[in-house]
């Protein structure tokens, strides 16, 4: 990924944060770990991503966004009953809102970080 692409997620992803604090205002946040906070004391991850990207490769140009999941944190989720909190958005607008458990993605075992297509991650989420 491009500095300025790399630049764009992290804003983006701050963006959705804060958005994700107003709707949980009771919630624990804890940026030194690995997950991203609790809310009633469960862990929970928040995953975002943009509806579409630039993507030359494809004949398009675009391509749906993915969420990029660490194998860390979603072990770390499985094994304490925890769960991501999925939004899908536009230039920074939210318009799609998913709270799943972690047990419910269909993300097979995997080392190091794993990409996965927004529209997979929700369909086995609410499969």
């Amino acid at each position: 990924m491009a500095y300025e692409s790399n630049a764009l997620a992290s804003r983006n992803g701050c963006q959705i944060e804060e958005i994700i604090r107003t709707l949980y205002p009771g919630a624990q946040y804890d940026y030194r770990g690995i997950i991203d906070l609790h809310i009633n004391g469960q862990p929970v991850e928040i995953k975002s991503c943009q509806a579409h990207v630039t993507d030359q490769s494809h004949g398009t140009g675009t391509r749906s966004g993915r969420f990029v999941f660490s194998a860390e944190q979603h072990q770390t989720l499985i094994e304490n009953q925890g769960e991501y909190i999925l939004v899908v958005h536009k230039d920074g607008t939210p318009f799609l809102y998913f709270r799943v458990p972690a047990s419910a993605l269909d993300l097979p075992d995997f080392t190091g970080i794993k990409s996965v297509c927004w529209k997979s991650a929700i369909q086995a989420a609410i499969a």
